[in-house]
């Protein structure tokens, strides 16, 4: 294998060089990079429009959108590979790059930047290293990144080798084959990233009617807004299996209806009815159970001694595959304040929390004290890995941008 690796074929006399130019399409530069359990493509701010439409359009034509395959673009048909990143120097103080995500949709002509990506973020890191934003210093660099759609800043621990972001390490998390260099996702005082509260109704917990069902929520706003929900009040067992969930039209739609509540509490819509048309990825909604044992998405057994909570989260109106990172920090938070759903289903709180998800188990950590009335987000971390799939150039045609701008949804 290493002769065929390190083997170079002559170069034909008439060989042409790989195309830079195309009269008939745009180019753009681009790295695909994994970050944590998605990936996608990255972008340096000066390479796109400055535009939000016409950058919404370009982003369009490169993924594919819109088609439920993405067949033509480098999209991959799920939502957690039909992301991008835009990055581009510091606009505010403290930080050293802005990172703004982009959730590009895959069967309607629209792009959405509501919210953030916590494992798109893990990969910011690298790529501002990568193009030159950050200088990089062994063995670690701390990259402080300003998250333009939540308006925070999360410091990325980059590990560093020769020079180059680290690849090769022994962190391995769910949802990724194999092992990979430990970044450490610290994103502060991450209270407030939409509603500017860490509790929008000012109440750990609120009941809500769904389906003729009076329930109790906890809306928690750290890193982004999630609204959380005990399975069980749902009809749900919270071990359920992607696919499950999605085979079940009654409970996909109280989990949306559940969301939809929130979305008119943080007056993102007038009526809940409205969110998955207006607002269809923030806020997001996640079900919890107490630990118990399932089958992962990949075979492997979870034994309920191995998790402290079950999690089931919703992403774009379809079951997630893992976990966000941002809905990990969320549920960390949520976890240390006292009487809310999630603390009640882990069991009390805990400085470090085992979270069960369909694709594994996850260790997070949040740090959270409350003076009076108020509770203060001190710290909230997590692990996730990243690597440099793929580094060229993006072809995207012309024609296909004047269909998309016609067809574009704002």
């Amino acid at each position: 294998m290493a002769s065929l690796l390190s083997a170079r074929p002559e170069r034909r006399a008439d060989a042409r060089p790989l195309p830079v130019t195309d009269p008939q399409q745009i180019a753009v530069p681009c790295l695909f990079m994994r970050g944590g359990s998605s990936r996608g493509g990255f972008f340096l701010e000066e390479d796109l429009p400055g535009d939000r439409q016409e950058r919404a359009v370009v982003l369009l034509g490169a993924y594919g959108s819109p088609d439920v395959r993405q067949i033509d673009g480098i999209g991959g048909a799920d939502p957690l590979t039909s992301k991008a990143a835009v990055v581009g120097p510091a606009t505010v103080p403290g930080a050293d790059v802005d990172y703004t995500f982009c959730q590009v949709e895959i069967a309607r002509a629209r792009v959405s930047t509501g919210g953030n990506c916590g494992n798109m973020l893990a990969a910011v890191g690298p790529f501002a290293i990568l193009r030159g934003l950050v200088a990089a210093t062994e063995p670690e660099t701390a990259v402080r990144i300003y998250t333009t759609n939540t308006r925070q800043i999360v410091t990325a621990h980059v590990p560093i080798v020769d020079g180059h972001p680290a690849v090769e390490g022994e962190c391995a998390i769910a949802g990724v084959p194999g092992c990979g260099a430990r970044i450490r996702l610290d994103f502060g005082n991450c209270a407030g990233a939409l509603s500017g509260k860490l509790l929008p109704t000012g109440r750990v917990c609120d009941r809500v009617e769904i389906d003729g069902r009076n329930i109790e929520v906890s809306l928690v706003d750290a890193a982004t807004p999630f609204v959380f929900v005990r399975a069980a009040d749902i009809g749900a067992r919270g071990t359920e299996r992607p696919e499950e969930i999605l085979a079940a039209p009654a409970l996909m739609a109280r989990l949306e209806a559940v969301r939809g509540w929130a979305a008119q509490v943080l007056g993102l819509v007038e009526g809940p009815d409205r969110a998955a048309a207006v607002t269809p990825n923030v806020p997001r909604v996640m079900m919890v159970a107490p630990p118990a044992a399932y089958t992962a998405t990949d075979g492997r057994a979870i034994g309920a001694p191995d998790a402290d909570l079950c999690v089931r989260q919703m992403a774009m109106q379809r079951p997630h595959r893992a976990l966000a990172v941002t809905g990990a920090v969320c549920t960390a938070v949520a976890a240390a304040i006292e009487g809310s759903v999630v603390q009640a289903c882990a069991g009390g709180g805990r400085a470090e929390l085992r979270v069960g998800h369909p694709s594994g188990v996850m260790r997070i950590s949040a740090s959270v004290h409350r003076a009076g009335g108020d509770y203060e987000v001190r710290s909230a971390q997590v692990e996730r890995t990243a690597r440099l799939i793929l580094a060229g150039t993006l072809f995207v045609p012309r024609a296909r941008l004047v269909e998309l701008r016609a067809r574009l949804e704002t």
